[in-house]
C-alpha cells in the first residue's frame, strides 16, 4: 500500500515534467497572425491562434505546478508512513504531536538526487538562455507566445533550482551533524534549546531558506536573455544570501539535540 502511495506521486511528477515539455512545444509552435510580419514566411509547423485563444492556452502553464504539488503530497505521505509513526504529548499546551522516524538517504544517494535537480535546472534555464543569446530558440518563437515559453522555463527551472538548494543545505546539515557525532563532540551533550528545535527540526527553516535561495539563484540567469544585468545581480545576490543563511542555520541543528531521520508536526 505504501509503495502504491509513493508510486502515484512519482507518476504524477513524471506527468508534470511531460506537461512542461508539452507546454514548451505548444507555445513554441503557436503564433498570432495579427502580430506576424507579412514579409516573413510562416513555418509549416506553426499553428495560428488569436490573442484570446493564446490567453486561454496560458492556463496550461499552471498545470505542471498543480501536478508537482499533488505529487509531493503523495511522495511525502508515502515516505512518512514507511517509517514509524506515533503520537506524543507536546510540552506546554496539551495537544498531540505526530512523530515520524525514517532512515535518511546515504550521502551518495543524496548527491545523486541533487544532480538530478541540477540537471533539470540546466536544461530549463542556462541552456535556453545560451541558445537565445545566440539567436536560436526561444528567441525564434513568435512574439505573441515567447513570454509564455519563458514563464514555463523560469517557473519550473526555478522550482528545480529550489529543490537543488534544499537538497544542498540538507546534505550539509546531515554531514555536519554526522561529523560532530563521529568525533564525539562534547557539544552534542549540551541541554536541548527549544528555539533551535523549533527552527531546525519542527519547521526546517534552514531548508526553506536553502530552497528560496536556490529559486532566486536559479531564476536569476534568465535575466541575461532579456538583457537585464541589474536584475541578474539583484536576484543572484538575494539567492546567495538566503543560501548562506540556510547553511549557517543548518549547522546549528545539533543544538536541537535530536537524531537525524525524525520529523514531527502538530495534529
Amino acid at each position: 500500500m505504501l509503495g502504491v502511495v509513493t508510486g502515484i506521486g512519482v507518476v504524477l511528477a513524471v506527468l508534470g515534467a511531460a506537461m512542461v515539455a508539452l507546454n514548451l512545444f505548444v507555445f513554441s509552435h503557436t503564433y498570432n497572425p495579427s502580430w506576424w510580419d507579412d514579409d516573413v514566411p510562416v513555418p509549416e509547423t506553426f499553428v495560428p491562434a488569436s490573442s484570446s485563444e493564446i490567453d486561454e492556452l496560458s492556463v496550461l502553464s499552471s498545470v505542471p505546478g498543480v501536478l508537482f504539488l499533488i505529487a509531493m503530497c503523495f511522495i511525502s505521505i508515502g515516505r512518512v508512513l514507511r517509517g514509524g509513526v506515533g503520537i506524543a504529548l507536546a510540552q506546554g499546551p496539551a495537544r498531540g504531536t505526530v512523530v515520524s522516524a525514517n532512515t535518511y538517504l546515504s550521502p551518495r544517494a543524496h548527491l545523486a538526487w541533487l544532480g538530478v535537480a541540477l540537471a533539470f535546472w540546466i536544461v530549463l534555464v542556462p541552456v535556453p538562455v545560451i541558445l537565445s543569446l545566440g539567436g536560436r530558440w526561444p528567441a525564434t518563437v513568435s512574439d505573441a507566445t515567447r513570454d509564455q515559453v519563458w514563464v514555463n522555463l523560469v517557473l519550473y527551472g526555478g522550482l528545480a533550482a529550489a529543490i537543488a538548494g534544499t537538497l544542498l543545505v540538507s546534505h550539509h546539515k546531515k554531514q555536519h551533524y554526522l561529523a560532530l557525532a563521529a568525533a564525539d563532540n562534547l557539544r552534542l551533550d549540551e541541554p536541548q534549546r527549544e528555539i533551535w528545535r523549533w527552527l531546525t527540526f519542527r519547521w526546517r527553516f534552514d531548508l526553506w531558506l536553502g530552497g528560496s535561495g536556490g529559486a532566486f539563484t536559479g531564476a536569476s540567469f534568465s535575466a541575461l536573455a532579456y538583457d537585464h544585468p541589474a536584475a541578474l545581480v539583484i536576484l543572484l545576490a538575494i539567492g546567495i544570501v538566503l543560501m548562506v543563511l540556510g547553511v549557517l542555520l543548518a549547522r546549528q541543528y545539533w543544538r536541537a539535540e535530536l537524531p537525524l531521520g525524525l520529523a514531527e508536526s502538530y495534529s
